[in-house]
């Protein structure tokens, strides 16, 4: 019986302390009904010159939110192209997270523009529309 108490207690305990650590923990590749577009993050950190430098590495963007410093690498608002730029990043191993956000209708527009353009060109060259339309997101959001 001395041997069972302490087991059963660390058992109790430690089933409490997991229930308050993981009861805020959300599935990472889940999209939220909230929001009017969504951010590719390949990013978060504490410190921005590392957020500056993971956006250099892989063509990026930094953007501060409460605190932290995110790496998007993309902001779409249409499911199909948020398909490709995501499975483009799984053949290169590079990890994302679906994050979504809401902007103005202006920055929708514009985005609109460039995902338009993605859906009816080529592969070699969406990419580099991406490109275009997180550079756009940037300079107007």
């Amino acid at each position: 019986m001395k041997k069972v108490f302490p087991v059963l207690l660390a058992v109790i305990v430690g089933g409490v302390c997991a229930f308050f650590l993981f009861k805020k923990v959300e599935s990472v590749n889940s999209l939220s009904l909230e929001g009017n577009a969504t951010a590719i993050q390949i990013g978060v950190f504490t410190r921005q010159e590392n957020a500056k430098a993971m956006a250099i590495k892989y063509g990026g963007i930094v953007k501060e939110d409460s605190g932290l410093f995110r790496v998007y690498y993309s902001v779409l608002s249409k499911k199909e192209n948020i398909d490709y730029i995501t499975e483009k990043l799984k053949e290169k191993g590079i990890n994302y997270y679906l994050k979504r956000i809401t902007v103005s209708e202006n920055v929708l527009n514009e985005l609109d523009k460039y995902e338009t353009l993605m859906e009816s060109t080529k592969d070699e060259v969406k990419m580099d529309v991406n490109s275009k339309a997180l550079r756009a997101y940037e300079e107007i959001a």
